[in-house]
């Protein structure tokens, strides 16, 4: 699924909306042409839609924090959990496993399943 970005029309309202000041938790950072950057506040990797409630305006650093922090996190726990439910599992490297196609022997033989 490719990345869905703001369309120029909420872009625009958002940074109205924004007051030209970086939205980040007690930030308030003036921002300048550039300097920032139109964040999804649910990443668009866990569903959020690239609407105006779901956009904020954030300086570059702010931005870099949150999504090395909350972002990135998020979304691969959010893939664990989907491939836990449909049952995706890593294969194991170690021969004598329940999914290996070899079995071991008591006497340190291997044995095709």
């Amino acid at each position: 699924m490719s990345r869905r970005e703001f369309p120029k029309s909420v872009q625009r309202a958002a940074f109205i909306r924004c007051n030209g000041k970086c939205e980040g938790d007690d930030c308030g950072a003036h921002l300048y042409v550039g300097s920032y950057h139109y964040d999804h506040i649910i990443p668009d990797g866990n569903g959020g839609e690239p609407t105006l409630d779901n956009c904020q305006v954030l300086c570059k650093p702010c931005h870099s924090v949150k999504t090395r922090k909350l972002d990135v996190p998020a979304i691969a726990k959010t893939k664990r959990i989907i491939d836990r439910e449909r049952g995706i599992k890593k294969p194991s490297r170690f021969p004598g496993n329940r999914n290996s196609p070899f079995k071991l022997k008591v006497g340190g033989g291997v044995e095709r399943r």
